[in-house]
């Protein structure tokens, strides 16, 4: 979220824009006020030369050090020229020389001058929030002095707090606070309300906190800041139909800054930068995430050195399938500003996901010991357990096809169920690995069933992933399976990948009805240019143990069509192409096939509240097959499903499928289901 970068507070505004003045009295312990020109002094502080009358001050002080009002005056004009810390300090040294009201707004002025400097970027990030706990712990003991001398506070310190508190992380403080201001009449102005938007925010409340930024905005229609937290908060509220017209406003409403080749700099305009990164990075948020790019790529080829503009630009990268651009950005930020907590956090997602969990650790545990109540902080933390940690799914899926004549390969009815569980990684590259599931089919009343249990090793570092399994159906036929695949990724596009299977597990349960099982070798090779595409192609050798030799190719393309906030649509395209050896075997097994098909996906995103959401798809498709002996044959598929995520990691999927597949010349009528649910990534 954009930070506060402006912070007005009421009390300091009316000690800028007024002169304190005091009422002169005789010198104490025998100086002549006579020898003191209080009167030039006091034409001075009316006409608002606050340097000059400080100066004259200053020189009669060396002389008169005891002079009571030359004292007074020195406090009252540092106050007035600014140094409103400085003149709190000095008045706590001599409070008996002021007046109440003068005391109040001294220590009004001087708290508010130290919320300002709490909000300034420490040199080191030790002494990051120094300023602001300094701040705090002045305010609590300026409430006991009130106290103890039965004094109401100033209205302003409830308010001025609230500030503080939002800088210190106490975001759940700042709500509670806020809202018993509210509650008792006493509405918080404008100038704090940006601080409790930011709370609200933080806390996941983004309908409070776009209450509370509408109201700071109509405050403080010139703060350049609150429109773009407001912003913020309509996106968190899934209302894009609202911020992306406020920021790209935003955007249009300041000048550009001009930039010519060669030039040594342009014509700053940091508002206008800051709308415009802002606004790039609510395109992406709303699936644009090629309009986000090309907003921010030219502005870093202006900038190279800007960390920030570098981290969003990472971000981009990361939304669009590409860790290694991605983690090359936030390496620059890092490099640039090692306090960009957000760089840091992109590095720690970005070797993640290149499974270099040995170089994200250091970074990780260096931003959890640091920022711990950072709320991006600690949903990094949450990924990097649920990424780690036990990864599980459980599925089931079958269906019912009539009017087939007995010639499906998946019979009149069939059914699968399963579980597969991972252990947590171990040396950040190892999991033991263990699978159990069950198969049956009904052919013409003879049912063919395969149920198996697995165990097995993974590992994944780097470009490299594989699995082993070994297992054993419990009938014992085709004796012991074992499967050994691996995966290599070339770079963000490109990766290839292969298996090799005894007795696999998806070899055809009508074959298997005649006592026959199958090896399987397969490769593949996928090509993901961007989120918006990919291309996957497979081929795979089948042996079985009656003597056939079955070769499958397959290829398959997913197009983004159309991208909005809440509505993806794709458009799918796949060929096929198969041939066996045998003409004669008890299962289907087509001496030669082919197919086209074309369809288009529709995912709408329903419902959606940070971590959690709900989306519903529907498939329509519908392609031409081709069988040798039995010619070309038109088969529609359609398919609607629910996806429920509860938490990272955490997701229950659901869907019906109908479709009229040919076989052998003989058409029949699938209705199936399908459900699974998957914990870890």
């Amino acid at each position: 979220m954009p930070s506060l970068h402006r912070l007005t507070l009421s009390l300091a505004l009316v000690l800028a824009g007024g002169t304190l003045h005091i009422t002169s009295v005789a010198a104490a312990e025998g100086q002549s006020a006579a020898e003191i020109p209080y009167a030039q002094i006091e034409r001075l502080r009316a006409d608002r030369d606050w340097l000059a009358a400080l100066s004259l001050i200053e020189r009669h002080l060396a002389v008169h050090r005891a002079d009571a009002d030359l004292y007074r005056l020195r406090v009252l004009t540092l106050a007035d020229i600014g140094a409103r810390d400085r003149a709190r300090t000095l008045y706590l040294a001599r409070p008996q020389l002021f007046s109440a009201e003068q005391a109040a707004n001294l220590n009004a002025a001087g708290l508010a001058r130290r919320i300002v400097w709490s909000k300034a970027y420490a040199v080191d990030e030790a002494t990051r929030l120094e300023e602001a706990r300094a701040a705090d712990a002045a305010i609590d003991a300026y409430r006991a002095q009130l106290a103890s001398a039965g004094t109401p506070e100033p209205a302003s310190l409830a308010y001025d707090r609230l500030v503080v508190l939002n800088r210190l992380g106490r975001h759940q403080e700042v709500a509670d606070e806020y809202r018993r201001l509210e509650n008792s009449g006493r509405p918080v102005p404008g100038y704090a309300l940006g601080a409790v938007g930011d709370s609200l925010l933080t806390l996941r409340r983004p309908d409070e906190a776009a209450i509370a930024l509408e109201r700071a905005v109509q405050a403080d229609p010139e703060d350049p800041d609150l429109p773009i937290q407001l912003g913020y908060a309509h996106l968190e509220r899934e209302r894009y139909d609202l911020a992306l017209p406020l920021l790209r406003g935003l955007v249009e409403a300041r000048a550009p800054w001009p930039h010519a080749p060669g030039a040594r700099r342009g014509y700053e305009n940091w508002q206008r930068y800051d709308a415009e990164t802002n606004y790039a990075l609510a395109r992406a948020f709303g699936e644009d995430q090629p309009g986000a790019q090309a907003m921010l790529e030219p502005l870093a080829a202006i900038g190279p050195n800007n960390a920030d503009l570098q981290a969003s630009l990472g971000s981009i990268y990361m939304f669009r399938g590409w860790p290694s651009r991605a983690l090359e950005r936030f390496s620059i930020a890092s490099t640039l500003d090692e306090r960009n907590v957000e760089a840091r956090i992109g590095q720690v997602e970005t070797l993640s996901t290149l499974q270099r969990y040995d170089l994200a650790r250091p970074i990780h545990d260096q931003l959890l010991a640091r920022y711990p109540n950072e709320a991006h902080v600690r949903s990094m933390d949450r990924n990097w357990d649920m990424r780690r940690g036990w990864q599980a799914r459980v599925y089931a899926a079958g269906g019912r096809n009539r009017d087939g004549g007995g010639a499906s390969p998946l019979g009149n009815r069939d059914r699968e169920y399963g579980v597969e569980v991972a252990t947590p990684l171990i040396d950040d590259r190892w999991r033991l690995l263990a699978r159990s599931g069950r198969r049956w089919a009904d052919f013409q009343g003879d049912r063919s069933v395969a149920q198996r249990n697995e165990v097995g090793l993974g590992y994944a570092y780097d470009r490299l992933d594989a699995q082993l399994y070994v297992g054993r159906d419990r009938d014992g036929l085709g004796g012991t399976a074992i499967a050994v695949g691996a995966g290599w990724r070339i770079d963000d596009r490109y990766s290839l990948r292969a298996r090799v299977s005894r007795n696999d597990a998806a070899a055809s349960l009508q074959a298997r009805a005649s006592g026959i099982t199958g090896d399987l070798v397969e490769i593949g090779a996928d090509y993901h240019p961007s989120e918006r595409t990919a291309l996957g192609a497979s081929l795979q050798h089948w042996r079985y143990d009656d003597g056939n030799r079955r070769d499958q190719l397959s290829l398959a393309l997913d197009q983004r069509l159309l991208s909005r906030p809440h509505l993806l649509i794709d458009g799918l395209a796949s060929l096929g192409a198969g041939r066996g050896s045998r003409d004669d075997a008890p299962y289907f097994n087509p001496s030669r096939d082919a197919s086209v098909e074309f369809g288009i996906r529709f995912d709408h995103l329903t419902w959606r509240r940070y971590d959690r959401h709900f989306r519903q798809r529907l498939t329509l498709s519908s392609g031409a097959y081709w069988q040798r002996d039995y010619g070309t044959a038109w088969v529609p598929s359609l398919r609607y499903q629910h996806e429920w995520q509860f938490a990272p990691g955490r997701v229950l999927s659901y869907g019906l499928n109908w479709s009229r597949p040919v076989y052998d010349g003989q058409r029949e009528q699938r209705l199936g289901f399908d459900a699974e649910f998957r914990w870890g990534e």
